[in-house]
C-alpha cells in the first residue's frame, strides 16, 4: 500500500502534500473512534527514558520545524512520539527557503 501511495504523492508538489496529511490527520483525529484508531495504530511500547532531568515515555521524538506553527499538537501526538518539539529553534522569525522548496 506504502509504494503506491508514495508514487501517486510524489506527483505533487510536497508543500501541499504536507498540508493535504496534516488536514486528513486533524479530520481523522477530530472524532474519537479516530484517535482510538490512531493510538492503536501508532502506539509504541512504553520504553521510558531521561534526558536531562526530563522525563519521556519513550526516546522517539519529533524535531522541530515540522510544525512551526503548532498546528498539529494534538494531532502529532496521538502519533505515538515521546516528545514533539513545536515551532523552530531560531533567535528570530525566519521566512524559510524561497518557493518552490
Amino acid at each position: 500500500m506504502y509504494p503506491l501511495l508514495r508514487t501517486i504523492l510524489f506527483f505533487f508538489d510536497p508543500e501541499r502534500v504536507h498540508y493535504f496529511a496534516m488536514r486528513w490527520l486533524q479530520r481523522i483525529s477530530s472524532i474519537a473512534p479516530g484517535r482510538w484508531l490512531l493510538r492503536r495504530l501508532y502506539s509504541v511500547p512504553a520504553r521510558s527514558v531521561q534526558f536531562c532531568g526530563i522525563q519521556f515515555p519513550n526516546p522517539v521524538g519529533l524535531g522541530a520545524g515540522f510544525d512551526k506553527n503548532a498546528l498539529y499538537l494534538r494531532e502529532l501526538s496521538l502519533l505515538g512520539f515521546g516528545h514533539v518539539e513545536i515551532g523552530t529553534v531560531t533567535p528570530r522569525p525566519q521566512p524559510g527557503n524561497d518557493k518552490p522548496r
